[in-house]
């Protein structure tokens, strides 16, 4: 089977709430810093190899000038968290009307562009209706591909890696797991950070160095 049309969504929460674990080491506007150097490494990665339709859903306005620079729309929420938004943005248009929608997390400063390919080819080999899974460590969901975009309800948040396998379940639509080492850790402390560092991307590297974060 083919993906005719697949829309990537990306989700940011509120900048001036960003990181809050990370305050201990970063001050508000260092953490600030990192949400959108890190987001920048994730736009890269994904207009590395897909040309097609890319939002960025996020309520903070500062981020636009960014989604524009990696063209890329930027589709406003209301700040209810990462499902409100990610539900938010598979009921606009621009997804609705796709045939495959992969979410990222906005968070993953490691993403490479051979990883987007490998989840933008999973996808397409899925059936339809079908899901794509990329778990985390924690428990939680790094990326989640659905085909069609409405093929089962999204559940991020807290353990939503059984979440979204339980949605799957009820909704009886077929879900691939597709690990990816380099996608396994959260960015949410000063060791996560240290851990990711070494493999991070551009922008993210060249903010930890300015910073004085050294990988670990």
């Amino acid at each position: 089977m083919t993906l005719e049309s697949l829309a990537v969504v990306v989700a940011v929460g509120p900048l001036d709430r960003a990181k809050s674990r990370l305050g201990p080491a970063l001050d508000p506007g260092e953490r600030r810093a990192l949400v959108l150097a890190m987001l920048d490494d994730v736009l890269r990665a994904v207009r590395g190899v897909h040309h097609g339709a890319l939002i960025v859903v996020t309520p903070d306005e500062d981020v636009r000038p960014l989604a524009a620079s990696h063209d890329a729309e930027l589709l406003p929420d209301e700040g209810l968290g990462t499902n409100a938004a990610i539900i938010t943005a598979i009921s606009s248009t621009t997804v609705e009307t796709a045939d495959g929608v992969l979410i990222l997390q906005g968070d993953l400063p490691q993403l490479r562009i051979e990883h987007v390919s490998a989840m933008q080819q999973a996808l397409a080999e899925s059936k339809s209706p079908g899901a794509l899974l990329v778990p985390n460590d924690d428990g939680g969901t790094s990326a989640l591909g659905l085909r069609p975009p409405s093929a089962m309800p999204t559940a991020f948040g807290p353990d939503s890696g059984a979440a979204h396998r339980r949605s799957a379940e009820v909704t009886d639509v077929p879900l691939r797991e597709l690990p990816i080492a380099a996608l396994s850790s959260d960015v949410d402390t000063i060791e996560d950070l240290k851990l990711v560092a070494q493999i991070a991307g551009p922008a993210t590297t060249a903010l930890l160095e300015r910073l004085g974060v050294e990988a670990r």
